[in-house]
């Protein structure tokens, strides 16, 4: 938030002056401070052009143009943790691990707001994982819950939990995730992910009719359903879920690779042929008992 200070320096100051120029100079020496003033504000305020830009572009689909716009966003205004802070995730996003780790640690430092470096901390926390370095990550979000709770927090977490293999631990804590927001998809996703590694397919299940319910937009959830559903014996219907994760976009952040998810595919394909009437083995006639 601009201070008032901020606010007389940038803007009333030199309106007063375009005013008293106007009157004391005349109109052509007004006009001429004025353009000089609209160009000095439009060049201060690139970053946030830029922001915008990628912004727009972003949800247009066009994320590497919008990778683009933030990076000339953080040139523009290099002091800007914010903006360096949401260039690191889309980095981190689209693949770039260790550029993303080397701009989340500068945002990090020359983060103010609280709010913003609990988001960079969890940003910087997906960094780690992708390095492989999990049981970092999630010692990070758990020192940071203790302060900070939020649904993002909660869900991260959740996952690394699932990520560091003790099961039972995650299971713990998915459970009381739920319990923070019980209408998050993703806090919901790693709930049931919990519950079909320790092989509870029914409670999974229960688990990914809620989830579906909130309409999510992220791979893992239909693919994890179809998991449920398979194990529960409704093939054709977690058919129809694992192919409709593969219609969605995955990203470097994905807790599943579509690689994984398509292979998982073809088992299910393979299972579903199997099962075609074809496939049956035929009965053998019934033997006349011998008089």
């Amino acid at each position: 938030m601009r201070s008032p200070l901020n606010m007389l320096t940038k803007f009333v100051f030199p309106l007063l002056l375009i005013y008293f120029a106007y009157h004391s100079l005349g109109p052509v020496a007004g006009l001429v401070l004025f353009i000089i003033f609209l160009g000095l504000t439009v060049y201060s305020g690139r970053c946030w052009i830029f922001a915008a830009r990628a912004n727009k572009k972003y949800t247009q689909g066009d994320f590497n143009g919008a990778l683009g716009d933030l990076a000339a966003a953080v040139a523009a205004d290099p002091k800007s943790a914010a903006v360096r802070g949401n260039y690191a995730y889309l980095l981190l996003k689209l693949g770039h691990t260790e550029k993303a780790g080397a701009q989340i640690d500068i945002a990090l430092k020359t983060a103010e707001h609280p709010r913003d470096k609990a988001s960079m901390t969890v940003t910087k926390a997906l960094v780690l994982w992708k390095q492989n370095r999990v049981d970092e990550a999630a010692a990070m979000l758990s020192d940071l819950l203790k302060t900070y709770e939020t649904t993002d927090v909660y869900a991260t977490l959740g996952f690394l939990y699932i990520a560091k293999g003790d099961q039972d631990e995650a299971l713990e804590f998915n459970l009381k995730a739920k319990e923070y927001n019980g209408n998050n998809a993703i806090i919901l996703d790693n709930l049931g992910t919990s519950y079909l590694l320790l092989e509870d397919y029914e409670k999974a299940l229960e688990i990914y009719k809620e989830v579906m319910k909130l309409k999510p937009l992220f791979p893992e959830a239909y693919y994890n359903y179809g998991r449920a559903l398979e194990k529960t014996g409704d093939l054709e219907k977690a058919l129809h879920m694992v192919r409709h994760s593969l219609s969605l976009r995955f990203w470097n952040i994905s807790t599943v690779e579509r690689e994984t998810v398509e292979a998982y595919l073809r088992q299910l394909e393979e299972m579903e042929k199997a099962n075609r009437p074809e496939n049956m083995p035929e009965e053998l006639p019934e033997t006349q008992p011998d008089d």
